[in-house]
């Protein structure tokens, strides 16, 4: 019996629509989401966030020798 290769990608089987169930099931609905996009405080800590990431890279590359390179958190990691 020949093995069949399923070309599905397995990875993405559970993630795919998981999370826009999960924001509407805590209550996450369009509205509410522009509105946090929207918010100063929120986009404030959000660059807060950022900039400490940003100094911790430059820490290491000061203290260590080696540029290590840290993606920038946007809203919708969080929602």
């Amino acid at each position: 019996m020949s093995d069949k290769k399923s070309y599905m990608n397995q990875s993405n089987l559970i993630t795919e629509g998981f999370f826009d169930k999960l924001k509407s099931l805590l209550g996450f609905d369009s509205k509410k989401v522009k509105v946090l996009k929207k918010d100063k405080k929120i986009n404030q800590n959000l660059k807060n966030l950022n900039k400490s990431w940003s100094s911790i890279e430059k820490h290491i590359a000061k203290q260590y020798g080696q540029k290590v390179k840290f993606n920038k958190f946007k809203l919708s990691d969080f929602i």
